[in-house]
């Protein structure tokens, strides 16, 4: 039997309202899955944030169905999951290209990014969307309920269990637009709770409620279109001008070699053709070369044949390369590390100029070392090989988020892969004395060819805005390029036409912006916006609440 709604408020909008509400069983749960897998086109590389209207608006007058059931909180929060494994689903898919690297060894674990991975991040959206059930009415309350619920959800995702605050929705704008500036104020979780009010708002326009109250169900609409003018107009004042450029040239390299061909050819052909760009392609002294995460499949610091031949062509320049890293213990044992390193032409004697050791480990991809978590070895045993073959027994975690200083080199930040996800890590490194720049290497071949590398640039470029700092950014097989204090991209690396037949071989040279002005988010106050904000929703919806 189908659960009575009558809508009220806008009447050409009542039909879709009662049409969304009466729904029960397995065709809200299809319902739900449908609507949350067509929010994903609201991120990148598509940015079509607009779509995201219709799915929460859809998602509200379905909770309001779902609340009138006589066990309403199974029925909110199988709605909410069913909406969350739909967007992780699709909007998270490329997690299963690494699986596919060795299909003869991995596909019988696709179940894990494809089932496990949304299944159980849903949950997160289902336990805080039974939360806000508790507190739903008829009334537009409901509005700043939803959205409280909901970014609330999304900051417990962001830091649970060290957290995975992929495709936020506060980072649905295009990175460097005038709407994207926001995160220069409260940073993408703020941006997450203002972005899911605006999208929701429309929802108001139609309730159960019988008595008049039509001024009262325009409200958040109205809000929702000021804030969005006010927004624009700021934005778009805040980027008129172009950022101005230092002296400082930054010269980005990448191999492109495919993840599948990496570790089978060895060090060699992919070395070779890093010091061929440094030596075939424009480069002065004083240049600042930056190589991707891991881009030799070997321990470069280690290496010394291969450490001796990136100094003699490097010259008087300064490498920023990421690497895989070990240190031997007293036991006569090895602990690695995804590090980031700086050197110059006397590395062979000297060693590393600066060091930097990633913390953030990526959850099943770069398990921790044995003796710091159990069953390690097992768990690496039925991973990706190349996620685990240059340490088999484990990464270990670094010390946390630094400014680097090396000799020549501006001070930067610097940020491995999945660290880029945090905007924690930026903003606590520049705590102290600020940074000129952000550096942020990666390997973007394990998340294939579509929306995966797309999104993560996307969200990458946050940092920038959130600190105010320019991004210089080189990832294998992804975006490589240069974003100035705003998000905005400078320059990106082009393709290099007589690259190995297979190879995306990239290379890019240009001029670093200088720092924008130190942004709100980077004070006090701009951490405390985003719950200062909660608790202004807070007392909205107790004005707004009606039984």
């Amino acid at each position: 039997m189908k659960h009575e709604v009558r809508s009220h408020g806008f009447t050409a909008l009542g039909p879709l309202h009662e049409a969304f509400a009466r729904l029960t069983g397995w065709a809200a749960v299809a319902t739900c899955i449908l609507l949350g897998a067509f929010s994903a086109v609201a991120f990148a590389p598509f940015h079509f944030s607009a779509v995201l209207v219709i799915s929460f608006t859809g998602l509200v007058w379905m909770l309001d169905g779902a609340r009138g059931h006589r066990k309403w909180g199974k029925a909110v929060f199988l709605r909410c999951w069913a909406f969350g494994v739909g967007f992780f689903l699709i909007s998270m898919h490329w997690t299963a290209a690494p699986f596919l690297v060795e299909p003869e060894k991995h596909a019988i674990f696709l179940w894990m990014p494809l089932v496990l991975l949304p299944g159980g991040m849903a949950i997160i959206w289902g336990v805080f969307g039974a939360m806000a059930g508790a507190f739903w009415s008829a009334s537009p309350s409901r509005i700043f309920v939803f959205a409280f619920f909901f970014a609330l959800a999304e900051y417990v995702r962001g830091h649970l269990f060290g957290g995975f605050p992929w495709n936020l929705p506060g980072t649905s704008w295009v990175p460097g637009g005038a709407l994207s500036q926001g995160a220069s104020l409260g940073g993408v979780y703020w941006m997450t709770l203002v972005t899911v009010f605006l999208m929701s708002a429309p929802a108001a326009l139609v309730d159960t409620r019988e008595a008049r109250g039509l001024m009262l169900r325009i409200a958040p609409s109205f809000a929702a279109v000021i804030l969005l003018a006010l927004g624009w107009s700021w934005g778009s004042q805040r980027i008129a001008t172009p950022s101005a450029m230092t002296d400082q040239t930054i010269v980005l390299m990448d191999s492109g070699v495919p993840q599948d061909e990496k570790w089978d050819i060895g060090p060699d052909p992919i070395l070779i053709e890093y010091l061929r760009l440094l030596s075939n392609q424009e480069g002065e002294s004083g240049d600042i070369v930056i190589w991707p995460e891991g881009a030799l499949p070997t321990t470069l610091l280690q290496d010394a044949n291969a450490l001796d031949a990136v100094g003699a062509y490097l010259g008087p320049r300064k490498l920023i390369a990421g690497t895989t890293r070990y240190e031997i213990t007293g036991d006569n044992t090895r602990d690695y590390y995804n590090s980031l390193t700086v050197i110059d032409d006397t590395a062979i004697r000297s060693g590393p100029v600066a060091l930097y050791d990633k913390h953030r480990l990526v959850p099943f991809g770069e398990l921790p070392a044995a003796r710091i978590i159990p069953f390690g070895g097992a768990l690496s045993g039925i991973l990706p090989g190349a996620i685990q073959r240059m340490a088999r027994d484990g990464f270990h975690p670094g010390p946390g988020p630094a400014v680097i200083y090396a000799d020549d080199i501006p001070p930067f930040v610097a940020m491995i892969c999945y660290e880029g996800l945090y905007p924690s890590i930026p903003r606590n490194a520049n705590l102290g004395a600020r940074a000129d720049w952000l550096v942020l290497i990666s390997n973007d071949a394990w998340f294939g060819g579509g929306m995966g590398p797309a999104q993560h640039y996307a969200q990458n470029r946050y940092r920038a805005i959130e600190t105010g700092l320019p991004l210089a950014r080189v990832a294998s097989r992804g975006a490589s390029a240069v974003v100035d204090g705003y998000g905005r991209e400078v320059f990106r690396a082009a393709p290099v036409t007589d690259a190995p037949s297979g190879w995306n071989t990239d290379f890019g040279r240009g001029k670093l912006p200088a720092p924008a002005p130190v942004t709100l988010y980077q004070t006090r106050l701009g951490l405390l916006l985003f719950w200062l904000t909660l608790s202004l929703f807070v007392g909205l919806a107790f004005l707004t609440w009606r039984r």
